[in-house]
């Protein structure tokens, strides 16, 4: 019987993340779900989902977009090609990236759902993008390659096969897609989902609630009250451009699922919309946890409960 834990964006290329992750405590009755961005290194990804396997009962995991980048020592000829060598390596260590049912402490049980997500962009997919003319700060808004985006850079796709209708589908689509299955499976259970990206355009925005909970982060790290604004830190580009996609949100509700868990954003948020819960619980890179700006990580000690008795 477990409790369920969440956390992402990893980042174990940082060596101070690394160490974090090992010194996580074991839970060995308990459930984690990974919801992406761990590294773009396969050997590294592999060595920190064994960790986190080996402190945990059922480790879940969902690729984010920086593990589809392709580096030097990458084989795949593509992104594509590596997302499913990745699914590979994660059932050689019983990581699981399909839907399972866990039994939880009071006896009942949930669905944990993983769902495949990509970012749609103003450009290729507007009716489906979280794009804001202008963004949520007063920095100008780029292109993907002026703002120095790595995917634009480090993802390769191959052509896209154009569907019945002659239309070719948007990456956000295409990603989509491989959840289709998942959409129709009887759940005869509460269900949690997760993804890497934002579900909705409402959670790229602190809330009064954020910030309170950034500067108690900061108390609770012997830091003073910060003197900003989280919309302020380290924001250069518009990140609405590459946020997330409305189908994700689409998805999860036909799924009817109750929590929904994602990352990407950096930015941590415990929200309910419309009757789902939606908890982002990044760690980020080493400056954002450091000051506080990934609140909850210090609060929880890491990894935060999402499901089950404390």
């Amino acid at each position: 019987m477990s409790r369920i834990f969440a956390i992402s964006d990893l980042h174990t290329d940082y060596e101070a993340n690394m160490e974090f992750v090992e010194s996580l405590p074991s839970r060995p009755d308990d459930v984690l779900i990974v919801a992406g961005d761990v590294s773009d290194d396969i050997p590294r990804l592999v060595e920190t989902l064994s960790i986190l396997k080996a402190k945990y009962k059922e480790v879940y995991f969902i690729p984010g977009n920086h593990e589809l980048w392709i580096n030097k020592t990458d084989l795949a000829p593509n992104s594509l090609v590596k997302l499913f060598e990745i699914v590979r390596h994660c059932n050689a260590i019983g990581v699981q990236t399909e839907p399972g049912k866990v039994r939880c402490l009071d006896g009942s049980d949930v669905w944990i759902v993983p769902l495949y997500s990509w970012y749609a962009g103003p450009d290729d997919d507007p009716k489906n993008t979280l794009y804001v003319p202008g963004g949520l700060t007063s920095w100008k808004d780029l292109t993907l390659k002026e703002m120095g985006w790595s995917d634009a850079y480090f993802c390769k796709w191959p052509p896209l096969k154009r569907r019945a209708s002659g239309s070719c589908p948007s990456l956000a689509q295409l990603f989509a897609d491989m959840n289709t299955e998942r959409l129709t499976n009887d759940y005869d259970a509460p269900v949690i989902t997760f993804s890497h990206f934002v579900p909705r355009p409402e959670l790229m925005r602190a809330s009064v609630q954020d910030e309170t909970e950034i500067a108690l982060e900061r108390n609770i790290m012997g830091l003073p009250s910060p003197d900003w604004k989280e919309k302020e830190f380290g924001t250069r580009f518009n990140f609405s451009r590459v946020a997330g996609s409305n189908i994700l949100d689409r998805q999860l509700r036909k799924i009817g699922s109750m929590i929904h868990v994602y990352g990407h954003q950096h930015r941590n948020r415990d929200r309910t919309i419309r009757r789902v819960r939606y908890v982002s619980h990044c760690l980020g890179n080493p400056r954002e946890s450091s000051e506080g700006i990934t609140w909850g990580i210090a609060t929880w000690a890491g990894p935060k409960l999402i499901h089950g008795h404390c």
